[in-house]
């Protein structure tokens, strides 16, 4: 084979592999953008379910009357910490206003300890 011959087919593959390499670079960043934009969406969605959460368990507890979609959004979409929380203050029989306020703090506790997860999920995401 000649010198010439030699040299196209050696410098097609470097350019070929060139051109995949930066496609699998490219198709990397793209998955971990991807990652960050839904660890970001489901951050705030839990934010905003959250602060509405709380102010109807206020109400809830003021009235001992809590909301079945409250209720349900608790047990099944809040992260486990949460609706255990809940299921705690559900099971008790008896609550002391000292207790609710106890169970309250422990639950929006709870809350931001999940939201604090998914912040430093990102992070270590991006750095």
């Amino acid at each position: 084979m000649s010198q010439t011959l030699i040299g196209i087919i050696i410098g097609g593959v470097l350019s070929g592999l060139g051109t995949w390499l930066t496609i699998g670079i490219q198709h990397k960043r793209w998955i971990l953008e991807n990652k960050i934009t839904r660890l970001s969406t489901k951050r705030e969605k839990l934010e905003i379910a959250y602060e509405k959460t709380l102010i109807n368990l206020n109400e809830g507890m003021k009235n001992n009357d809590y909301s079945s979609n409250m209720m349900s959004d608790i047990e099944i979409l809040f992260p486990e910490n949460v609706s255990k929380t809940f299921e705690e203050l559900m099971s008790k029989e008896e609550r002391s206003e000292q207790e609710l306020r106890e169970f309250y703090y422990r639950i929006a506790l709870a809350m931001k300890t999940s939201l604090k997860n998914i912040d430093d999920q990102i992070d270590s995401l991006i750095l």
